[in-house]
């Protein structure tokens, strides 16, 4: 845009410069000097004046922008790194060129009007997820005093809402930066694979843990914990008896859990991740909305819930970001 402007420029202004000159030294008249003498005083008056001019003027604005540039980059690097951190950003207005403050202001405003949708949201979602807790508690009192039979069936509905109560929790905190901490994936994956093993055991299942060169992540512990044991618990559900579950760390950042059912293709699990849609096909609709609280906890940590086919049958979280690794 710059040099097409410069161009256009040049040309306007040539063109009135031939007109002035030639008018000064009678170029149009009825007895014109010689054609030599007038290119002569059309190279002099006009094109030498006007590249000098056009050369200054352009290089001048091209120092001035490559420091606008700068100054721009230099405040994208830090929006950039805010973004990482997970945090909101707010471009300060005295690193940037004065013609971009209106700019600047409306994207600040807009960004701050977001951020506190979002923190309003989630103080919302945890204030009534605590909220919740107590009837639930008291209900799984009362349902004590029923005979036993009457009572398992519902002890167990309560006990699938109580636990994605805390989901919701857990993802409330997800979405605050300032309680994450670096998360080994391996010791996080065994940690699970440890704590699930007495039900596959159960189920007359079994369940291993794989290393293939996972790494560290920033996040919430216990969020990413329960986004992977409902990936386990929905593998557990799906394969059939005798069948194996593998938790694998890695390659890099991302968590995967191999199960021997079906699995599900992308389309299917896009629509399992929708609000709404409820994962299982059982009558007992344990799974609930577990798939899609894990991926929002996948989300809240710059990570996707996706497929493994059509390689394997299962499903992972890969993450966009890792820390780097330790000394």
């Amino acid at each position: 845009m710059l040099v097409s402007g410069f161009v256009i420029s040049a040309l306007i202004g040539a063109v009135v410069l031939i007109v002035i000159v030639g008018l000064e030294y009678g170029f149009f008249s009825q007895t014109p000097p010689p054609l030599n003498a007038t290119l002569t005083e059309i190279v002099e008056h006009v094109v030498i004046p006007l590249l000098v001019f056009v050369g200054l003027s352009m290089a001048g604005s091209i120092l001035v922008i490559n420091a606008a540039t700068r100054r721009l980059k230099t405040v994208a690097d830090l929006a950039n790194e805010a973004s990482t951190r997970g945090e909101a950003f707010q471009a300060p207005l005295e690193a940037l060129p004065r013609e971009i403050h209106p700019f600047a202001e409306a994207v600040n405003r807009l960004t701050d009007r977001l951020d506190r949708h979002a923190r309003q949201q989630e103080a919302f979602a945890a204030d009534a997820a605590h909220e919740l807790k107590t009837p639930l508690s008291v209900l799984a009192l009362e349902l004590d005093r029923l005979p036993r039979d009457t009572a398992a069936a519902l002890k167990t509905q309560v006990h699938a809402l109580s636990a994605l109560i805390d989901q919701l929790l857990l993802l409330a905190r997800s979405n605050n930066p300032g309680g994450q901490n670096p998360v080994d994936l391996a010791a996080l994956s065994k940690r699970v694979v440890a704590d699930l093993a007495p039900r596959a055991i159960h189920d007359g299942k079994s369940l291993s843990y794989e290393d293939a060169g996972s790494v560290r992540i920033c996040g919430l512990e216990e969020a990413l914990a329960s986004a992977l044991r409902t990936l386990v618990d929905n593998a557990l559900r799906e394969t059939p008896a005798c069948g194996e579950v593998v938790v694998r760390a890695g390659p890099g950042a991302q968590v995967a859990v191999l199960d021997g059912g079906a699995g599900l293709d992308a389309s299917a699990l896009e629509r399992f991740k929708a609000r709404g849609v409820r994962a299982d096909q059982g009558a007992s609709g344990s799974a609930g909305l577990g798939l899609a609280i894990a991926d929002r906890i996948a989300e809240a940590h710059d990570g996707e819930l996706e497929t493994c086919r059509p390689e394997e049958t299962g499903l992972r979280i890969r993450f966009n970001r890792s820390l780097p690794p330790q000394d």
